[in-house]
């Protein structure tokens, strides 16, 4: 019975180009050898650069992702911007309204005072109206012992005070993310001093 196993290895040499060692072979299986491992060295650079490119591309996918969802945040906060615009003349028109409600000397007979109801229903209104555009990125500029900055002032005037130092706000300005919408309308101290 032959032997299977060495029969099976030889042709596994032939396979590979490896013939059962003599002397004349040595320097053909050297050979073959050598190409082998020139073929494995070629191989190991080729995944090398490939495994390169691979985390590149990834690399580039997941900024790309980043970059699309920053650039549609920036969207839809922008994509109301003329609707929330034409809303703040709502808010001043709240603002002028509850500022001057004329004070009722006398309340009415029925013993609740209905105008005051009405005037804390309005004010309820101006706050939800207020924080929904809060939440959708709106936020007032603030003017409140602040330096004036013509970025996001505007001086309607001057008057005696502290140099550059806002001294009465007029209208409220408004930035919508980090985009101005409307500037702030201020009186500006004009470093004269007060008498």
């Amino acid at each position: 019975m032959p032997n299977t196993n060495n029969t099976q290895n030889e042709k596994n040499l032939k396979k590979h180009n490896f013939e059962p060692h003599t002397e004349s072979n040595q320097s053909n299986n050297d050979q073959s050898f050598t190409n082998l491992q020139n073929e494995l060295e070629q191989t190991k650079s080729k995944l090398t650069e490939l495994t390169t490119i691979s985390q590149h591309a990834l690399a580039d996918l997941q900024n790309y992702k980043k970059r699309a969802e920053e650039e549609k945040k920036q969207f839809i906060l922008f994509a109301n911007a003329t609707l929330i615009n034409q809303l703040l003349s709502v808010l001043d028109n709240f603002d002028r309204a509850l500022k001057n409600i004329p004070i009722i000397k006398k309340p009415p007979l029925s013993g609740t005072n209905q105008n005051q109801e009405w005037i804390n229903g309005i004010s309820s209104i101006n706050k939800e109206l207020s924080i929904i555009l809060q939440n959708n990125g709106l936020s007032e500029i603030i003017t409140t012992d602040q330096k004036f900055n013509p970025q996001i002032h505007e001086a309607v005037m001057t008057k005696n005070g502290q140099q550059d130092k806002i001294l009465e706000k007029v209208e409220k300005g408004f930035m919508l993310g980090d985009k101005i919408l409307r500037r702030s309308k201020v009186i500006v101290g004009n470093g004269k001093e007060t008498t």
